[in-house]
């Protein structure tokens, strides 16, 4: 996932961090026309998946290769100051992400990428539902922070992580 996507818009962070307002909507039209501006063909928002009834956030072609993927944008329930409380467990939200990797190895494989929001700045307990999405999926991440200045000198981090998913063999196992 492209983090520039999300510091070129610090406005828009900025507002989402503050409220834990979800931006899975917006985060997907700006992916989409990166894709393009790349040279993408065959671009499709909500996109059928492959093999199964679902439909998945992006499906692109870029240099002859198909590429499918899913996003989140998940919000935590750490207290920050100058951030709005929020009672949904964390702990859903990376059970939707799972989710997400499901559906993408039903689908034949893809990427899944979601941005963690807010982390405290300089917290690092992001890193054990990083871990737990990691031993699950027997993949490595690709993950960067992205500062938020809010009110009041506080700072927050955006973590954007993306992981690729292969798909199921016929027999069920991945």
């Amino acid at each position: 996932m492209d983090r520039l996507k999300l510091e070129a818009h610090p406005e828009v962070l900025c507002l989402a961090v503050q409220q834990r307002a979800k931006f899975e909507g917006w985060l997907k039209f700006e992916l989409a026309a990166a894709a393009s501006r790349d040279g993408a063909s065959d671009l499709r928002v909500e996109v059928p998946l492959p093999a199964c009834a679902d439909r998945g956030d992006l499906g692109f072609t870029l240099d002859g290769e198909p590429y499918l993927v899913e996003l989140k944008t998940p919000n935590s329930n750490w207290r920050l100051s100058g951030v709005e409380s929020r009672t949904r467990p964390i702990t859903k939200n990376i059970s939707a992400i799972k989710a997400d990797v499901e559906k993408m190895r039903r689908a034949g494989g893809g990427i899944v990428a979601f941005v963690l929001f807010p982390v405290p700045h300089g917290d690092q307990r992001w890193e054990a539902y990083l871990k737990r999405i990691s031993t699950e999926l027997d993949a490595a991440s690709h993950c960067s922070e992205v500062g938020v200045d809010l009110a009041d000198d506080c700072r927050a981090t955006a973590t954007a992580c993306a992981f690729a998913v292969a798909g199921m063999s016929h027999s069920g196992a991945q």
